[in-house]
């Protein structure tokens, strides 16, 4: 999603730079000055008044509940958070499901099953039915071919996802006109694309 999101702010701010191939975390133009985070770390320096505003997916805004405003979904970063496992079910008294969205997993299946066990995976957790340390995986999905290769279906999809633009509540209630003309930038620029 870094290239779309860059490519986002350019057309807001033709004069941000075009090589970001280095390993350089902050950029300047006319009217913006961005930096590069982690995905899992903007939300903190928005809410915490790093920054003013945030490109970030949905999924991780729901999955860490920061004070931070979602101001408008993105057209681009579009994926869906499913509960995916082997094709055959099994009746089971206990479900394992695993997944890094600990938060999203507990919110959206924790009444689904009598029992529920859910284990914290930070990468590849499609290895989780495979290697028998669960029986579903909660993860994003953007085109499922890596499910469809390790022999794992959609069971259901949870959510959509996409790049959101937020902002911390400070800026948007005392930078609330700036904020609101970029907003409308946003979907002028995208209405005519």
């Amino acid at each position: 999603m870094l290239e779309q999101a860059l490519n986002f702010l350019k057309i807001l701010d033709p004069s941000l730079e075009n090589d970001y191939s280095n390993r350089k975390l902050r950029f300047k133009g006319e009217r913006f000055e961005i930096f590069l985070a982690k995905p899992w770390d903007l939300p903190l320096y928005v809410e915490e008044r790093v920054a003013d505003l945030g490109i970030v997916g949905r999924d991780i805004i729901i999955e860490q509940e920061r004070k931070v405003v979602s101001l408008i979904k993105l057209p681009f970063g579009y994926c869906k958070m499913v509960l995916a496992g082997f094709p055959d079910d099994k009746n089971l008294e206990e479900v394992k499901i695993a997944s890094k969205y600990v938060n999203i997993t507990s919110k959206y299946l924790t009444n689904r099953w009598n029992k529920i066990k859910i284990i914290k995976l930070n990468g590849s957790v499609e290895l989780g039915p495979i290697l028998n340390i669960s029986d579903y995986i909660v993860d994003l999905v953007e085109t499922g071919r890596t499910l469809k290769e390790n022999g794992l279906v959609v069971k259901e999809i949870l959510f959509e996802s996409s790049a959101c633009l937020i902002a911390n509540i400070s800026s948007y209630v005392w930078k609330r006109k700036e904020i609101l003309d970029i907003l409308k930038e946003v979907e002028k620029t995208y209405e005519n694309n």
